[in-house]
């Protein structure tokens, strides 16, 4: 018979994979619109930074980052943000495109 306040090992097993399950499906879900907005803006900087240094390659990179990025947002910025100008931001992505 196990101690008192020692689990037995079949259960500890347990307990971690319910723990380790809900903290992956945490991850997977922890990125909220806001979060990504700010990802998207982050990437757009870099894209402002590498066409004034120069950097052609940079901005094309960056800009397909960028524009995949608005491309998976979109569909929730449509619904959440309907007052945010979507055709603009999209624009400014593309703008990098000419770089490249």
């Amino acid at each position: 018979m196990p101690a008192a306040g020692v689990m037995p090992m079949r259960l500890k097993g347990w307990w971690l994979a319910l723990l380790l399950g809900c903290s992956l499906t945490g991850v997977a879900q922890a990125k909220s619109l806001d979060q990504q907005v700010f990802q998207l803006q982050l990437v757009i900087d870099q894209i402002r930074l590498a066409r004034s240094v120069g950097d052609r390659g940079g901005v094309c990179v960056e800009s397909r980052r960028a524009n995949n990025l608005l491309l998976d947002l979109l569909p929730a910025l449509q619904q959440k943000r309907p007052g945010l100008n979507h055709a603009a931001l999209q624009d400014g992505i593309l703008f990098g495109f000419d770089d490249c």
